[in-house]
């Protein structure tokens, strides 16, 4: 997915206007949406694999407002964020991989301030589940309904919740589900990216779509 650079940016424009100055990202990978935000004051780029760390170190050594990480978001090391101040926290594809997902969803909440946002995407529809989910070591995919009750016991007061990135949904059942894929391909990776996300960003700009391969969520710190 490193080279989905239009699937990146679509990600980042359904969300930037909720981003404030002092970011969290967790599950950060070897920060490739950790780019899109060097502009801030500072972001804190976690993730609980060392070689992921240590190549943001390398990748962002020259940017004082970068801070890597090695941390598990569920894990009781992650109540020491909150010394950052952040007030905002951003979690892309990273909440299905965890298996307790409440805990981090309440680490998240002590992490922000007061009025903090925590902007969350997540892949959609457990009846998507297949072969590349279990691989990739996905516990879960979520719906509206399920992610909204776990936001809303954790504490955070829902702005916006909605599905995108529609047609990549079929192909996503056919390659786990009938297909049985073991791991993405990355011809159609860089085809969908190319050529099938610029105008999908723009219909979905106009139309909301019912249905999509991911689910995004815009929380504020409730208390």
């Amino acid at each position: 997915m490193s080279g989905a650079v239009n699937y990146r940016k679509w990600i980042y424009s359904r969300f930037n206007k909720y981003l404030g100055q002092r970011i969290i990202e967790t599950g950060a990978g070897i920060g490739n949406f950790t780019e899109l935000l060097l502009d801030r004051e500072l972001v804190v780029a976690l993730d609980n694999y060392e070689p992921c760390v240590a190549y943001m170190k390398r990748r962002f050594s020259g940017r004082e407002n970068v801070i890597p990480l090695k941390m598990d978001i569920s894990g009781p090391e992650a109540l020491a964020l909150s010394r950052y101040r952040a007030d905002t926290v951003v979690c892309i594809n990273v909440l299905e991989h965890v298996s307790d997902d409440a805990a981090a969803l309440s680490n998240i909440l002590k992490a922000l301030e007061k009025g903090g946002m925590f902007i969350l995407l997540a892949p959609a529809f457990q009846f998507l589940y297949g072969s590349i989910d279990r691989l990739v070591g996905h516990h879960r995919r979520y719906d509206k309904k399920s992610l909204q009750k776990k936001l809303i016991n954790a504490g955070f007061n829902i702005k916006e919740i909605f599905y995108m990135n529609s047609v990549a949904l079929f192909g996503w059942f056919l390659n786990n589900r009938i297909l049985k894929l073991k791991e993405e391909s990355l011809s159609q990776v860089l085809f969908f990216d190319r050529f099938v996300v610029p105008w999908l960003k723009i219909a979905e700009d106009v139309i909301r779509p019912p249905l999509g391969l991911s689910l995004v969520a815009i929380s504020e710190k409730g208390r």
